[in-house]
């Protein structure tokens, strides 16, 4: 099965429950199923879709796209997760950039205080930038050898976030041209777990 293949969830509230319509490659007509939570329905469509292309689960190398019923709720939160998107994308290249900013002054002799004044923040938060890219740059200098690669890999971090942003970009562009709301909402949920993963994995390599 191709990976490019994928399978459109459409949830509706029934009693309690999410009724789930699943239709996409290979099957003869949508198939219905439920499940109690919204977590819960990709495997179950996934086990679905096994069961009536009769393979096992594990061979289903495909996408499920799940968008719900109503029309209004969708478009909400395609506007919503949009908004979040960006907010974030903001908030980490604001602090990439203040502290590759911070890490640039101190370098030319700044002290922490005209640094902090200048950047509208605490001569603490500056202290605390700085000793956070001593880290990075001890640990990078070790790595590579030379302190100029280390000073470098600083101004790197500004760059973390462009994979993410042209994504993005891309996303509005697809939206822009009538992309089925389902697909939208697919991609905003995916590039937001992609977010979500470059935070926990910059805290664990900290």
């Amino acid at each position: 099965m191709s990976k490019r293949d994928a399978y459109t969830i459409t949830a509706s509230r029934s009693d309690g429950w999410w009724a789930l319509t699943i239709s996409g490659p290979g099957l003869k007509r949508s198939y219905h199923t439920q499940v109690k939570r919204l977590e819960q329905a990709e495997e179950m469509a996934r086990d679905l879709v096994a069961t009536m292309l009769d393979v096992d689960v594990s061979e289903i190398d495909a996408g499920f796209e799940l968008t719900v019923a109503d029309d209004e709720v969708a478009t909400e939160l395609e506007a919503t997760l949009v908004t979040r998107l960006a907010a974030t994308l903001v908030k980490q290249k604001a602090a990439e950039a203040t502290q590759a900013t911070v890490a640039d002054l101190a370098r030319r002799g700044y002290v922490h205080r005209d640094i902090g004044y200048l950047l509208g923040m605490s001569h603490q938060a500056v202290g605390k930038l700085l000793n956070e890219a001593e880290r990075e740059t001890a640990a990078s200098a070790d790595d590579a050898g030379t302190r100029s690669q280390a000073l470098s890999s600083l101004k790197d971090r500004l760059a973390m976030t462009h994979d993410t942003e042209a994504l993005f970009k891309s996303y509005l562009l697809d939206a822009a041209e009538g992309d089925p709301m389902d697909l939208k909402l697919d991609r905003l949920r995916a590039l937001g777990e992609r977010l979500r993963h470059r935070r926990r994995r910059k805290l664990t390599d900290a």
